[in-house]
């Protein structure tokens, strides 16, 4: 997509649309478009935020309250995203990857509604004018080494549309590379064999403008072979922990105090929250997946109930531990701040595990084990 055109055109228009009142909202909705299409919040944060954060101290705003915007917008697109790694994760533990993504909707909807007001609330408070000269030498590097038109956005749209209507992963991911490679090859005039090599070992370009490389330099096979490795690494002691029953029997001693719908899903977001605390976001996704996955189907529960509570806890609550190596690293690249700088102002990795515990007590989107997963609003088992 970045050899296609398709991520330049939407970083183009993307910085066109950027007003001073609007300011912290835009901070939000498009760094969530931008890890939406690629799959990876570090990416959207450490690409399209920087920008966003080096025009904060222009527009008056503390660039600690552009940050926390710029994050929560990544991990909700990260969260949501076919293409995302932690998505693919969470769902591949529990779940079929589009049944997961439609009942993650439960609670990340509230939660985008919620923040898009608390930063339009905080941005309306902010004056001063957009130091353009940035945006337009970026946005000069992008039409210089990229042919830029709506067009590029059609390979993303596809994805969307098959996304939605719940098509097989194979077909939906197949048909997004596939798009890629006809538009690189029409439109920006790049070889099969050089689109081959992009898939491969990521895009390379060498434009002249250092922070346009860095922004574009990246991807390909070859930087997941770390992802495969830890996924492969959990699968093996996943299934330890399953021939053993160690986790067998400590579920079943918890789930005899433990023994409504509610109460099953909160021992799955506390243990989510404790294991996320303390080992990280992979394996506070698959190891209470495997835990808890039977008591789930026993409970009358769908396991799609499952996934999204640990996405909206395992996934999420990673952005707000201070200790944690990619949220200092998330201040270092976004101008030098400090996490209590920011973390306060990261609403949506905040809001999502409580409104999960809402919605689990109150049994809104709490399917039953054989309930066909449609986002409804509201609706209630």
């Amino acid at each position: 997509w970045i050899s296609s055109g398709t991520i330049p055109t939407l970083l183009y228009y993307g910085m066109k649309i950027i007003t001073p009142k609007l300011f912290l909202p835009i901070c939000f909705i498009v760094p969530a478009f931008m890890a939406i299409c690629t799959g990876t919040s570090w990416g959207s944060i450490s690409t399209i935020g920087v920008v966003l954060c080096g025009m904060a101290a222009g527009l008056g705003i503390p660039v600690g309250m552009a940050a926390g915007a710029v994050i929560s917008g990544a991990f909700f697109g990260d969260k949501t995203s076919p293409l995302s790694d932690t998505t693919l994760l969470t769902a591949s533990a529990c779940v079929p990857l589009f049944k997961h993504i439609a009942s993650m909707w439960y609670t990340t909807l509230p939660g985008i509604l919620i923040c898009l007001v608390l930063y339009t609330v905080l941005g309306l408070k902010a004056s001063g004018n957009i130091d353009v000269a940035a945006v337009n030498e970026l946005s000069n590097g992008l039409t210089a080494s990229f042919h830029i038109s709506p067009l590029h956005i059609i390979p993303v749209a596809l994805v969307l549309i098959l996304s939605v209507r719940q098509a097989p992963t194979l077909l939906a991911f197949g048909t997004g590379i596939g798009s890629g490679i006809v538009w690189s090859m029409i439109f920006q005039g790049r070889g099969f064999m050089e689109n081959l090599n992009y898939i491969m070992n990521g895009f390379s370009i060498e434009s002249g403008m250092e922070s346009l490389d860095g922004l574009l330099n990246r991807g390909g096979f070859s930087s997941m072979l770390s992802l495969v490795g830890i996924m492969l690494i959990l699968g093996m002691l996943s299934g330890l922990f399953s021939e053993s029953h160690v986790l067998t029997v400590l579920v079943n001693k918890l789930s005899k105090k433990l023994n409504t719908p509610g109460t099953i899903l909160a021992g799955v977001w506390l243990s989510s929250l404790i294991i996320c605390v303390i080992g990280g976001q992979y394996v506070a996704v698959t190891i209470p997946a495997v835990a808890f996955k039977d008591v789930c189907d026993e409970m009358d529960i769908n396991r799609a109930v499952l996934s999204r509570t640990l996405g909206d806890v395992g996934v999420m609550i990673a952005a707000l531990i201070p200790w944690n190596a990619w949220v200092i690293g998330y201040g270092v690249v976004l101008g030098g701040i400090t996490v209590n700088e920011f973390i306060p102002y990261t609403f949506l990795p905040m809001l999502c595990p409580i409104i999960s515990m809402i919605h689990n007590f109150a049994g809104v989107g709490l399917f039953h084990k054989d309930d066909e997963v449609k986002y409804r609003p509201l609706w209630r088992r």
